[in-house]
């Protein structure tokens, strides 16, 4: 009987978040390397207002393991704190909160005079090893005798607990329920892109990756999604 009652309340549960968060948010990143190698990224990040309720929740970060760290919707159009230091590479960091129909935005104009340092401190502010929110892995570096960078990235979803049996069927249609229609969308713009493994512009001047949300935060996917270009700047 235990078992039985516990895949109801796995279901229950997953019915209610799928009505509560359904299209509950998306992610847009327009990046532009320029021809003097430095770029410009603009993220934009919309939650519906009921997941952005539950993203001010103090109890969330705490479940996630990030108790006392700023809650980036709250502190969206804040200009940056004078008293902590750019990421390295990072010349400006701009926020604007804004409504798009019935979500909350939050987006960020980020000026990046060098981006292979500003990839490594991205790098270095991750969690640690053990968090519940998994390092991503992610490298940018100088192609050898090209005006240019190699863009290698591979998106690991969270470390969430995977229902056993039917109950993994039922999870993973409430989870493309939830997420319906709502992706990641990832461009990137510069003088030519080469050995990219997203969709190219007739021109080969803009590449674009555009997920599912689902297909990201799916654990139990067995193929890793990744992004993968050569950006030439000159």
């Amino acid at each position: 009987m235990k078992p039985i009652l516990e895949r109801t309340r796995i279901a229950a549960v997953l019915t209610a978040a799928a009505v509560v968060l359904g299209g509950c948010f998306d992610v847009t990143q327009d990046a532009t390397v320029r021809d003097d190698g430095q770029a410009s990224i603009v993220v934009e990040l919309a939650l519906a207002a009921e997941l952005a309720a539950i993203v001010g929740n103090p109890a969330l970060s705490k479940q996630f393991g990030q108790e006392g760290a700023p809650n980036f919707l709250s502190d969206c159009g804040k200009p940056w704190p004078a008293d902590k230091p750019l990421p390295a590479g990072v010349r400006s960091i701009e926020s604007v909160r804004a409504k798009r129909g019935d979500m909350e935005t939050c987006t960020l104009i980020i000026e990046v005079p060098d981006p292979v340092a500003a990839v490594a401190s991205a790098r270095e502010m991750q969690p640690p090893a053990g968090q519940k929110l998994p390092r991503q892995e992610f490298s940018l570096v100088r192609l050898d005798g090209r005006p240019g960078y190699r863009l290698r990235t591979t998106l690991t979803p969270p470390d969430l607990p995977i229902p056993p049996g039917a109950d993994q069927n039922i999870g993973r249609a409430l989870l493309d329920a939830m997420f319906a229609n709502r992706y990641m969308t990832l461009s990137l713009s510069a003088r030519s892109i080469e050995n990219a493994n997203g969709e190219l512009s007739p021109d080969k001047s803009r590449v674009t990756w555009r997920y599912p949300i689902a297909a990201i935060f799916d654990p139990a996917r067995d193929k890793p999604l990744s992004i993968e270009a050569d950006i030439l700047y000159k």
